[in-house]
């Protein structure tokens, strides 16, 4: 008995094991309650029973995964936000080092307004970078 398979999900699991048993493979899915009492750690495993019937059942399994699809036009732009948004996380420390080390001066309040505005341009970016995907035609 060999392993095929690991994931998360059991009915992906049961999906492959009818499918191998449709082609004439011989497929078990075991530690199946896994998911259930130990969370995100537990596997779900599907094995082929027969080891010479492994690499069927492997060219079988990669023909019924989809091909990965591209991410969405909005990405590249919600990308630059969530970069913004960290930038700004990051700054609002060194804002609140430079207000509790020095008084308030120059300094500080030009890394107040730079914190301000990363945050304000990472939410922005984030929130309207949905309307990319608006000018996409529909397939």
């Amino acid at each position: 008995m060999k392993n095929l398979l690991q994931t998360h999900s059991v009915r992906w699991a049961q999906s492959v094991k009818l499918t191998l048993q449709s082609q004439g493979i011989e497929a078990v899915v075991l530690d199946e309650n896994a998911p259930g009492y130990m969370g995100f750690a537990g596997r779900v495993r599907v094995a082929v029973l027969n080891d010479a019937e492994l690499p069927r059942a492997q060219s079988i399994l990669s023909s019924m995964v989809p091909p990965p699809s591209p991410p969405p036009p909005s990405w590249p732009v919600q990308k630059r936000g969530l970069k913004l948004l960290g930038l700004g996380f990051v700054m609002m420390f060194v804002t609140a080092a430079l207000f509790d080390r020095f008084e308030v001066g120059a300094l500080s309040l030009a890394s107040l307004g730079l914190t301000a505005l990363a945050f304000f341009g990472g939410f922005l970016l984030i929130a309207l970078g949905w309307r990319a995907d608006r000018d996409r035609t529909p397939q």
